[in-house]
């Protein structure tokens, strides 16, 4: 049900809902509210339940449940990643029910998947996402009542890959740097992303007002309705101040990246160029924030403050991707199982003993 299509009328005295039935006729009915806000409320509550039934009564293909699952998620990313997935789910899966699909035919999806444009096999880690999204969207429909736990069907997906471990040392970033010398916005916001550890889609979104030269910080945070991730505050370098301020001054909207006067909503095109034009491989604008964190775990950075610039929540998820890069990583540990000092002793006692063979 996307919209509320119903009307509070007045008939004989009382007030009245009315809204069209699934035949497409209209169903009228009394209400025992007597002001308009009470109306609106009880005929809310009888359009509604009189949806749901219908709803649940009919059965549901797996696009519809797609397509009703996205606009559930609207504009948050996973909400969006749903379009182009579901140029590869739509048409394999689309037309079937639920209870239609078997494991044959996903492991014939999980062969079969190729790249849309270059032709090639595409990744498990794709295969992963894309099923786990159609098994999240079932998911969905059953909380919703419109399917039964019977109508669901397990649906396998290759083992999620380990993330790659990627970073930039300091030669790669001078050659993106150089590479992206000619492209004004996409320069400033690799300066940005690097000197701010933060994600791609909040540096986009960052404005102008959240940039205070005067405090010396920059504010990632921005108040939106179901967003999980969470951005910081951090405070802003010296040679990102004087970047900012050469952009400010020539600044033509309100965001800080621009491109002919408007926000930019991806900096994909252009920053794979300058990745190929510098070079590099296995680079994606995500991996400017792990490598600012590196940076930061490598220099001795506590991994409490780490997780603090990162915008996590938790610390423990910090530690866990970025402590091994600390400088007293494990030194400890690895001192306690160092067997040099017997490697020693076994050379001395290994070397007397043929000795005393010698002289027997």
């Amino acid at each position: 049900m996307d919209r509320m299509d119903f009307r509070i009328g007045k008939l004989n005295g009382r007030k009245i809902v009315t809204f069209s039935g699934n035949d497409g006729k209209r169903i009228r009915i009394r209400l025992n509210a007597t002001t308009p806000e009470k109306a609106a409320i009880e005929g809310y509550q009888i359009y509604l339940e009189y949806r749901e039934k219908i709803e649940r009564g009919r059965s549901w293909t797996i696009g519809e449940i797609w397509n009703a699952y996205k606009l559930h998620l609207g504009n948050r990313p996973s909400g969006r990643n749903m379009v182009g997935e579901g140029q590869s789910i739509i048409p394999v899966f689309g037309d079937l029910r639920p209870s239609d699909i078997t494991e044959e035919l996903v492991q014939t999806y999980i062969a079969s998947r190729v790249h849309r444009y270059s032709g090639g096999k595409v990744s498990d880690g794709t295969l992963w996402t894309e099923l786990g999204r159609l098994r999240d969207a079932i998911k969905y429909a059953e909380r919703k009542h419109w399917i039964t736990a019977n109508d669901i069907r397990y649906i396998p997906r290759p083992q999620k890959p380990e993330p790659r471990d990627r970073w930039l040392n300091d030669d790669e970033i001078v050659d993106l740097l150089i590479a992206t010398s000619n492209t004004p916005h996409l320069h400033l916001a690799i300066h940005i992303l690097l000197a701010t550890a933060g994600r791609v889609g909040a540096v986009l979104e960052l404005t102008w007002d959240r940039v205070n030269f005067e405090e010396g910080t920059i504010d990632l945070r921005v108040a939106v309705p179901g967003r999980k991730k969470k951005r910081a505050k951090v405070p802003m370098t010296d040679s990102l101040r004087g970047i900012l301020l050469s952009a400010k001054a020539h600044a033509t909207c309100n965001h800080v990246i621009e491109w002919h006067d408007r926000p930019i909503k991806t900096i994909k095109t252009a920053f794979y160029r300058a990745v190929a034009d510098a070079g590099l491989k296995d680079v994606s604008p995500h991996v400017l924030r792990h490598t600012a964190a590196v940076r930061m775990a490598a220099a001795g950075c506590s991994m409490e403050r780490i997780a603090a610039y990162l915008g996590h929540s938790d610390p423990a998820i910090t530690r866990k991707v970025y402590a091994k890069f600390a400088p007293d990583h494990l030194k400890e540990e690895a001192s306690a199982v160092d067997i040099g000092h017997l490697m020693k002793i076994a050379a001395r006692r290994g070397a007397k003993m043929k000795r005393t063979r010698r002289n027997t």
